[in-house]
């Protein structure tokens, strides 16, 4: 449990101890190496609960999960391209997601381009995983998909911080999502190295729109390059899907 808890706490803290440049997408450090880099990356390829998977097989449920947003209009602490993607951090307890009445913090929001899973075989763009960690480092991670429309008023803050290099202005992270969600619910893993599995993850079957203009934006910062793990196999694993209340009025 303790070599767990150390691993995903490593996998946080961006850049890594290893260094981003110990790994990558590409060539001899991309993915289907990751496993060979280092001795704590082994269940990159030995795991059986490795994401990103596709989705396409699940049991509908109810909403019993007891699944609550808890977030608020928050600057981030820091906002940077590092770990291969587009980071913003967080440390302020009051932006949580309480799952089975058990808080976990949002600690940061990252992006993938295109979106790692997929449903039914389909594919976004692009995607953001918000991660949160509870008091003992468990990880729960809620990820959702962007189409390319309309532009989005929750990204302007973030880009014009990182393109500008000026203090990160408050993001409306209780606006972000639908008031109603639909999500697919499993365990899984982290989909960078060390691939610590252990993983509660939320896919949200709704999408999030940005602009063209807005999609190059991260494009560019993440150097026009993808940071997609294939997709993994999901020796068919228990997946949910299920419903949610983000907020009522």
């Amino acid at each position: 449990m303790k070599t767990s808890l150390f691993l995903i706490g490593l996998s946080l803290s961006l850049p890594m101890a290893l260094g981003a440049e110990h790994w990558s997408y590409e060539a001899h450090t991309g993915a289907k190496h990751w496993d060979k880099l280092h001795k704590d990356y082994a269940v990159c390829k030995a795991g059986k609960n490795q994401s990103p998977i596709n989705i396409e097989h699940y049991y509908h449920a109810p909403d019993k999960e007891n699944f609550v947003f808890n977030y608020h209009s928050t600057a981030p602490t820091s906002i940077d391209y590092a770990h291969h993607t587009f980071v913003a951090k967080f440390a302020h307890p009051k932006d949580s997601i309480i799952y089975r009445d058990h808080k976990y913090n949002l600690v940061n929001l990252h992006f993938h381009i295109p979106m790692e899973f997929a449903i039914h075989g389909k594919r976004q763009p692009l995607s953001m995983h918000l991660v949160h960690k509870d008091a003992q480092g468990r990880l729960l991670v809620v990820g959702i998909g962007f189409t390319i429309g309309q532009e989005n008023p929750f990204l302007t803050p973030l880009l014009n911080a990182y393109t500008y290099k000026t203090p990160p202005k408050p993001l409306a992270l209780e606006k972000l999502l639908p008031d109603t969600i639909h999500y697919y619910h499993f365990n899984g893993s982290l989909t960078t190295p060390p691939c610590t599995e252990g993983v509660t993850w939320f896919v949200l079957e709704e999408t999030l729109s940005l602009s063209p203009q807005q999609f190059e934006g991260i494009k560019k910062i993440m150097h026009n390059k993808p940071n997609q793990r294939p997709l993994q196999k999901d020796y068919n694993r228990v997946i949910v899907k299920s419903s949610a209340i983000v907020r009522e009025h």
